[in-house]
């Protein structure tokens, strides 16, 4: 019987720290860890108009032409990349994907470095997993608040963070192969 009770005792261990100190800027290969669930967003947003090759629609100042489409309905999840190779094998980095019409880009380039031409949103946490790629990893920054344990006042803290710029296929073209074709690049 597994004991959950308050009256369960624990021995100390540094197992359960994590480093989430960014790595350096590079390229990396990486495997997908973990897939999140996708978490609904509904949101009032400007969409960008596209012509029929998906490309941006301009203005006369070269300014992306919009539509207000309210109450839009687009999903987020987040991917958890291992680093494979390398000094620093075993580091996670995270990559954000969503449905978000004017990011079509994520899910797009996600697919093509991991090798799957065509998948649904839907199929992606259960047919994505494994699958190796080459990641441009670099470092970028984001304010937090934070309470301040001595003065007990909020101030913002400035954090730095690994974010993929961007995602290429492996050189090696069975390196993602299963019931899946290769792409042929």
């Amino acid at each position: 019987m597994v004991n959950t009770g308050l009256d369960r005792k624990y021995v100390a261990s540094a197992k359960g720290a994590a480093n989430f100190d960014p790595i350096p800027e590079g390229e990396y290969k990486l495997r997908v860890k973990e897939i999140d669930p996708w978490k609904e967003s509904k949101k009032t947003i400007k969409v960008i108009l596209k012509d029929e090759n998906g490309n941006a629609l301009k203005d006369e100042k070269g300014q992306n032409l919009t539509e207000t489409v309210d109450n839009c309905l687009f999903y987020n999840c987040t991917v958890k990349f291992e680093v494979i190779e390398g000094e620093y094998a075993g580091r996670t980095i995270f990559h954000n994907l969503t449905t978000h019409p004017n990011m079509s880009f994520s899910i797009d380039n996600f697919l093509y470095a991991i090798g799957i031409p065509e998948i649904s949103a839907g199929q992606i946490q259960s047919s994505c997993l494994g699958k190796e790629c080459i990641g441009n990893v670099i470092i970028g920054t984001y304010t937090k608040t934070v309470q301040n344990k001595t003065t007990g006042i909020d101030e913002e803290v400035e954090r730095n963070i690994n974010r993929i710029k961007s995602l290429k296929p492996l050189n090696n073209p069975q390196a993602n192969s299963n019931e899946y074709t290769n792409l042929g690049i």
